[in-house]
């Protein structure tokens, strides 16, 4: 059994019991997070199984440092490689631009920079929270809430009934496309009013795994080129590729997990270096994700409820920081609880200390995405400024891994 994560002791818990809107990594995360705190957690899931789409992810020391305290890195080393350096490298000649050490940053950090399959890091999330006594209710569509001033209640269906889960607070955790954001903001009276929904990025990705090349080194390889760039690392403990190449795409994509076209993903790469192509070209499939992010929100907390992770601040996939800043959040809030004796403080008090930093997040995000894209005079600007930049690559984002 994972030792509890170590948070000081409460003088008196803000909410006894929470209902958790999401059964992905946030979600579950949260529950976690809250069910060590001391709280009762129903988790509810629209999915007919706890399932992880898309392929792998890369979690920073701020993210690995929450996994660690929960107690679950022995898992996660089981299933997880530990990259020995991150390897930026042109896409068209496949030459290094910048070769950066992980292991100086994981000794300054104090925790390591790992990859891993989503798949694989939610069912180490799912096993835990079920193992703890989180009760996940699946196949469970969110129709409305109710909140009053000592509780909220969610609504939901499953097949032809409705069933109502009541709690003491609510956190919504379903993602870029919250059911739960468009009930909060449903009659949001602010002086800029609701916010806008999901933003086409004008980038879609195609993700696949193949098995790995025999002796394909523990990194993180990037290779940046015009108007695309691609992402390779080893997950399943080394065993199996992961592969992420991200195209510019300017009509609105809305596909979500959908089999993608060969022809479209190898087309923008088609004069690439061939080690890249020979990647591509060993993909069995794809599977296609038109990228999506939200603005920064005017707010979060809503009375008893709250959101979490993509729904809270949905951000593209360009500092690594989707999962990692769920987690973030799991570990606030739990915080925050136990630190306030009021709710809808707590809620407050854990957006307050969330929000300007993934805000930024956010935005360096979307400007990353544009600088990795770059063609003509500013791609030759930029991998000179990368070249110069060597192993200080990492530095830039300190900010980030050392919170």
């Amino acid at each position: 059994m994972p030792e509890p994560i170590p948070f000081p002791a409460p003088t008196r818990l803000a909410a006894r019991s929470a209902v958790v809107v999401g059964g992905g990594i946030g979600g579950l995360a949260c529950a976690i997070a809250l069910r060590r705190a001391g709280l009762t957690v129903q988790i509810i899931e629209r999915a007919r199984k706890l399932r992880e789409v898309g392929a792998g992810l890369q979690l920073t020391p701020n993210a690995t440092r929450i996994l660690r305290d929960m107690g679950l890195m022995p898992r996660l080393e089981e299933v997880a490689v530990a990259p020995r350096a991150l390897d930026v490298r042109s896409g068209r000649s496949g030459s290094t631009l910048a070769r950066a050490e992980y292991g100086p940053a994981t000794t300054r950090f104090g925790a390591p920079f790992m990859v891993v399959h989503r798949a694989d890091l939610q069912k180490i999330l799912a096993d835990t929270a079920e193992a703890e006594g989180c009760a996940i209710a699946l196949d469970s569509e969110l129709t409305s809430l109710e909140p009053s001033a000592r509780s909220v209640r969610a609504v939901v269906r499953q097949g032809q009934n409705l069933f109502a889960h009541g709690a003491d607070i609510l956190i919504g955790a379903d993602g870029v496309r919250s059911t739960v954001r468009n009930h909060l903001y449903a009659g949001y009276d602010g002086r800029k009013g609701p916010p806008a929904g999901p933003v086409f990025a004008q980038r879609v990705a195609y993700r696949t795994t193949i098995n790995a090349p025999d002796n394909y080194p523990p990194e993180v390889r990037l290779y940046l080129g015009p108007n695309a760039h691609l992402v390779a690392y080893p997950v399943k403990g080394g065993n199996t590729l992961n592969i992420v190449a991200i195209v510019k795409e300017t009509k609105p994509v809305g596909r979500w997990n959908a089999p993608g076209n060969s022809l479209d993903v190898l087309r923008p790469f088609a004069n690439w270096a061939p080690e890249v192509l020979k990647l591509l070209e060993s993909a069995p499939h794809f599977l296609c994700w038109g990228l999506y992010d939200i603005a920064p929100l005017p707010r979060w907390s809503f009375g008893r409820m709250t959101l979490l992770g993509d729904a809270a601040h949905a951000m593209l996939p360009f500092l690594a920081q989707g999962a990692a800043q769920s987690i973030e959040d799991a570990a606030e809030l739990a915080r925050a609880l136990q630190h306030n004796s009021d709710a809808e403080a707590a809620l407050h008090a854990y957006e307050a200390a969330r929000r300007a930093r993934t805000a930024r997040i956010q935005t360096d995000a979307r400007r990353n995405g544009s600088i990795y894209h770059f063609s003509g005079p500013a791609r030759i600007a930029r991998d000179l400024v990368i070249r110069r930049t060597g192993q200080g690559l990492l530095d830039r984002y300190d900010w980030i891994y050392s919170a």
